[in-house]
């Protein structure tokens, strides 16, 4: 199985790399429509210009009960960074519903109702998440 399926602690996490100056990031939401738009501020701490890449992953964090496996975790947006020394660079992410469908039992792309968690990494070091409420169909 893939990273997705995978419970242990991996030797190298997906998205990890060697870089030789050091990042931090902070993510918000900034709007909640149909489509959940972020933006992450990544700023480069140390004393050489570089790039980070900014991960996202969606979680099926409390959808019930289904009759298949679930992901731990997909990747399903990212985007690279450079940054000079010491500077701050944006970037923003426009997160569909459609991002957050698993395929089903049947192997059809399914939306569960429930709480999808968003969670924004560098592959590394502390990751920033937010809770996506999806109501069931009317």
């Amino acid at each position: 199985r893939t990273y997705r399926y995978y419970k242990g602690a991996p030797l190298f996490p997906f998205g990890s790399g060697l870089s030789l100056t050091t990042f931090s990031m902070s993510c918000v939401q900034v709007s909640r429509t149909t489509s959940q738009r972020f933006e992450c501020t990544v700023r480069n701490l140390g004393a050489l210009d570089g790039d980070e890449v900014v991960l996202v992953y969606h979680v099926a964090a409390n959808i019930g009960a289904v009759d298949h496996p679930v992901p731990q975790r997909s990747l399903i947006d990212f985007a690279r960074v450079s940054c000079r020394a010491g500077a701050v660079a944006s970037v923003g992410f426009d997160v569909e519903l459609e991002q957050m469908k698993l395929v089903n039992g049947a192997g059809r792309r399914t939306l569960y109702p429930g709480t999808h968690r968003l969670v924004f990494s560098r592959g590394h070091g502390d990751e920033v998440s937010f809770d996506i409420a999806v109501e069931p169909p009317a």
